[in-house]
């Protein structure tokens, strides 16, 4: 469907930028304040060919005129409500509607050590948009409204405000939501023997406080409640992680191995943790505390670079002695400052320091000898590319199709051959490391309430190796955004030491672990290669080495044993 009906015009969607994309619906900017979401028919290549999202997507589209007509009136300016029906051009049915277009970012994003780490965040404002979403979610109830897919996708973070999108699956009236997201859908509304959590009883509004909660804990720990890896002493007693939100343990217990590069739980206050912990293990239910939130107050260490709320920072106070060298690796302080720059994301300008590479309209530019020429045609505001000195690769993702293009910076012509598997949901995140001949192109998808990981390796034209996993149980992928690559490998940080992956057929896979850097690095720093060799820039607490703190350093490999995992 290329033309659609807003207030009686017709609008070719094909001109109108994307502003974002989904598994059920694509959302494009209407340029006059407004934007316009469109859902996915049957026949929608994103959705043919699989029955359950066929079915989906016609039910959909049968009850969405008289569930928008239905649409209850006097909710907050903070839910983005529909405004007005979009039509389809022929027979007239409703296929989408008008909303308000608003500013903010994804609050999955205050959860992302990562982010967090690199991110100046507003401390002050981010305690102030949850007072102003708790103030949301009550109001809602009182109107008779249950979020439902409560989840940090569909709330955007504004300065101290929210705005809570998505709102055409809220729950009211005569309408169910039958959508749910496992990472917040509450375990009491779920089958407690299944794999992995599915919805088996309706949403209600102790599960909207129960989302709300895994989202300030997120916000304050970096971590979800069910996150770590679970190790029990008898490895019969382990739980799998997709299971692990419907029948713990959460990471408050003694058995679950806490992620290095989350905030520690130590920086929580007393009284919040015990409520966090009366949830997550212990099933208390309700409305949650405003007190709570009054009385939180955060703190940004200058030297772990981590937010918690104590007087003083819980990862100083209990830092490590300092870390020997081992007996195959030594590590030597450097400064970051003096660390190579491998990859620029390409942006709607040329990026200092960067190849003078940029995205303008539906084409990917480069400064030539006589003035800005085109590299090569690519797709309006569905497109994302990254450029290293001397080679670039991107993607970009349009009416069903997913395609990766590589480039040479400092010529005209780009590869576009590659077709990618198919991402059928909403891209919360993504990445790309950079070799000689290869792209490693990254993406973190989040598809009918689960998260996965995807990673391909496009070289000459092709996908040569692919990789998934749940976010749940992702391993090495979580560490993809700090990953480097050199020659045919792919090094990746993780909290128990760098990995490297490489490709095995048709599959990436981790080809050895370097069990020695486990004490050096954890998954959310970054891998730099060097001239001799690789380096480790710091996101969290500095190290200790023998010659003093050390935001970077320098590995050298020394020879061992075959059979041993370090070379």
């Amino acid at each position: 469907m290329t033309t659609v009906v807003v207030d009686g015009q017709r609008v070719d969607v094909g001109r109108l930028a994307v502003l974002g994309q989904g598994g059920e619906a694509d959302v494009y900017d209407l340029g006059d304040g407004r934007a316009l979401k469109l859902y996915k028919r049957p026949d929608h290549p994103d959705v043919v060919g699989d029955p359950a999202r066929e079915a989906a997507a016609a039910t959909r589209l049968a009850e969405i005129e008289a569930k928008l007509v239905a649409f209850p009136r006097g909710l907050p300016a903070a839910f983005v409500a529909p405004t007005a029906p979009v039509r389809a051009s022929r027979g007239r049915a409703v296929v989408g509607y008008v909303m308000p277009k608003v500013g903010g970012a994804p609050m999955f994003a205050l959860g992302e050590p990562r982010h967090r780490r690199g991110a100046a965040t507003d401390l002050r404002a981010l305690v102030g948009a949850f007072r102003d979403l708790h103030a949301s979610v009550r109001a809602a109830h009182a109107a008779g409204v249950v979020i439902g897919d409560f989840n940090d996708g569909n709330v955007l973070v504004d300065g101290d405000r929210c705005h809570l999108i998505d709102a055409d699956s809220l729950q009211y009236g005569a309408w169910r939501c039958a959508m749910f997201t496992d990472r917040y859908v509450d375990p009491r509304l779920c089958d407690r023997a299944a794999p992995a959590p599915a919805l088996i009883a309706p949403h209600d509004r102790d599960s909207d406080w129960f989302a709300y909660a895994v989202m300030l804990f997120r916000a304050l720990a970096w971590v979800g409640p069910f996150g770590g890896v679970h190790q029990p002493a008898d490895p019969a007693a382990r739980v799998a992680p997709a299971a692990r939100p419907l029948r713990g343990p959460s990471v408050f217990a003694a058995d679950v191995v806490y992620p290095r590069s989350a905030a520690p739980l130590a920086g929580l206050p007393d009284a919040l943790a015990t409520y966090f912990r009366r949830v997550f293990d212990g099933g208390l239910r309700g409305e949650f505390p405003r007190g709570l939130l009054d009385e939180l107050h955060l703190t940004r260490c200058p030297r772990c670079a981590i937010d918690h709320g104590r007087s003083h920072c819980p990862a100083c106070r209990h830092q490590a002695p300092t870390i020997a060298i081992t007996r195959s690796i030594a590590a030597r302080a450097i400064d970051p400052r003096l660390l190579p720059r491998a990859v620029w994301p390409v942006g709607a300008a040329p990026t200092p320091g960067a190849p003078p590479v940029w995205l303008a309209g539906a084409a990917l530019m480069r400064a030539g000898a006589l003035g800005p020429e085109p590299i090569g045609q690519l797709v309006a505001g569905a497109s994302h590319a990254w450029v290293g000195t001397q080679f670039g690769a991107g993607y970009w993702r349009a009416g069903g199709f997913a395609v990766a293009f590589t480039f040479a910076p400092g010529r005209r012509g780009l590869d576009d051959r590659a077709r990618l598997p198919a991402l059928r949901g909403r891209i919360v995140a993504h990445g790309c490391a950079l070799g000689d001949d290869r792209a490693w192109l990254w993406w973190r998808e989040a598809d009918g309430g689960r998260e996965r990981y995807l990673v391909a390796c496009v070289r000459a034209g092709a996908v040569v190796a692919t990789a998934e996993a749940p976010v749940a149980d992702a391993d090495w992928m979580v560490g993809l955004a700090g990953a480097c690559a050199a020659g045919p490998y792919l090094f990746v940080p993780t909290d128990a030491g760098i990995v490297r992956v490489e490709c095995d057929g048709a599959t990436a896979r981790v080809t050895r672990r370097f069990l020695d850097t486990a004490a050096l690095c954890a998954a959310d720093d970054d891998l730099v290669v060097t001239a001799d060799g690789l380096a480790i820039a710091k996101a969290g607490a500095p190290l200790t080495l023998p010659t003093g703190p050390a935001r970077a350093v320098a590995l050298s490999f020394t020879a061992r044993p075959a059979g041993q995992e370090s070379s």
